[in-house]
């Protein structure tokens, strides 16, 4: 599979198949999504580990999607692209939001389940919201109109000089940055502003694909690496701190999205040289490659394991939803949840079973075992 869902077992979270597994690509999958989990265990507080971590690890899957974007092989099959990778993240995004509306029913009388059934299928039809409250299946949804809207553009502009696309870049932020200012404080429908940002972050991952292929970001020195991976982190740093907290998923881009963007790339590169560096490190690899690997069912899964926190409190007597401070302070247990058992759940469960397999990957179980070998 391919990046298209920089969350699967190949270059997946957002874009097209590479036919080579290349570990420093897994490896970023895997820290890109083990940093998803770590700010969803710790919001809805707001800390430094959160405003930095936000600025990167969303856009880090879009700028992979075009990395990993195989322009010639998709180019002139767009509808092959487009029934393929509908089958592989929609069929995931509705069927998991339709299991979560029919769970909600017999459980909202009687649990704080945040929405009731009727308001879940409101925000379904509307495409967004609801305002801080946000399902993480919002990240399907989006990554799959901004791979659509991207494939269309790199078949249009193909032919044009390499500096269009760069142009087309910018103009598709700043369309997203008058929408968004347009709707402000509502929501935008469909996330149309998220989806354009998504779009530009994929063209500039495929223009890093055409500037220096899918060659690992480290060179031979160790110093020149240790003052690349520096300067990246310094300037990101600066720019994160600067634009604050940032969540695509209610629209939320900090103080600008001219701050936003430059991050998500800088935190992108980021990944990249830290991930091209682990290739020695035996025990870290090992753990990346394996969430990289099914970085996408990790994502969907992740929430449910969180659940567990709460019942377990509420075993003892404690009712989290009545302490902040005390559900903040568990919010390792929640990301070593989220990581270990949802790696295990996948692994030992989801693509064990037919059912699970096509909920959460789209496919079957016998075609999944298939698609992963080649």
């Amino acid at each position: 599979m391919e990046c298209s869902l920089a969350l699967t077992n190949q270059v997946h979270l957002g874009g097209p198949v590479v036919q080579e597994r290349l570990d420093w690509i897994e490896m970023a999958k895997g820290i890109g999504v083990t940093f998803v989990v770590l700010v969803h265990s710790i919001i809805p507080r707001i800390d430094p580990v959160t405003i930095h971590l936000s600025s990167f690890t969303i856009p880090l899957f879009f700028v992979l999607t075009g990395l990993t974007y195989n322009n010639e092989k998709h180019r002139t099959h767009l509808r092959n692209l487009a029934t393929s990778r509908a089958r592989q993240i929609l069929i995931p995004y509705f069927s998991l939001y339709v299991i979560m509306m029919v769970l909600f029913i017999p459980l909202s009388p009687s649990i704080e389940t945040y929405l009731t059934p009727d308001q879940l299928l409101f925000w379904f039809l509307y495409g967004s919201g609801p305002p801080d409250s946000a399902t993480h299946l919002w990240f399907l949804q989006v990554l799959f109109l901004a791979l659509m809207l991207f494939a269309a553009l790199d078949r249009i502009t193909y032919s044009l000089p390499r500096a269009f696309r760069w142009v087309m870049s910018l103009l598709l932020v700043l369309a997203a940055d008058v929408i968004w200012s347009l709707f402000r404080p509502v929501l935008v429908p469909w996330r149309i502003s998220s989806v354009l940002v998504a779009a530009s972050m994929m063209i500039i991952g495929n223009e890093m694909r055409r500037l220096r292929g899918l060659k690992r970001w480290s060179y031979g020195s160790r110093i020149r690496n240790m003052i690349d991976v520096l300067l990246v982190a310094t300037v990101l740093l600066t720019l994160s701190q600067l634009n604050g907290f940032t969540d695509m998923a209610v629209d939320r881009y900090g103080v600008s999205l001219w701050l936003y963007v430059p991050a998500g790339v800088l935190g992108s590169v980021l990944v990249f040289q830290v991930s091209s560096l682990l290739d020695r490190f035996t025990v870290s690899k090992r753990a990346f490659l394996a969430l990289g690997s099914v970085s996408q069912e990790v994502y969907e899964v992740h929430p449910v394991p969180f659940l567990l926190v709460p019942v377990a409190a509420y075993a003892f007597g404690i009712t989290l939803a009545d302490n902040a401070d005390l559900s903040y302070s568990l919010w390792p247990a929640r990301f070593i949840l989220g990581t270990g058992l949802s790696l295990v759940l996948v692994n030992r469960l989801i693509r064990r079973n037919r059912f699970l397999s096509l909920v959460f990957r789209g496919t079957p179980l016998h075609r999944a075992s298939n698609s992963s070998e080649r």
